[in-house]
């Protein structure tokens, strides 16, 4: 009788171990379509981000640069005029 309570045992163990192997199979499917989704949605954001730098830096026009020069030499100036008069 004890022979057989072991295999009783044993059989309950290895249908667990069956079910807990169906069970991370089942968790590793998800997890690989999860990652798919993932890197879809990565992939459109790539998209959509590169798409507005571009648009931003068609918008940036020569009056941009224009002005940003103005600025930079309106700072340059005074420094280089106190720099000539020592």
């Amino acid at each position: 009788m004890a022979v057989d309570a072991i295999g009783v045992r044993l059989a309950r163990l290895e249908g667990g171990y069956e079910q807990s192997t169906a069970r991370l199979a089942v968790i590793e499917q998800r997890l690989s379509q999860l990652d798919a989704r993932i890197g879809d949605v990565s992939d459109q954001l790539n998209v959509r981000i590169d798409g507005l730098r571009t648009e931003l830096l068609q918008r940036m026009d020569p009056r941009f640069y224009w002005i940003l020069s103005l600025l930079v030499i309106s700072i340059l100036i005074p420094i280089f005029l106190r720099l000539l008069n020592l």
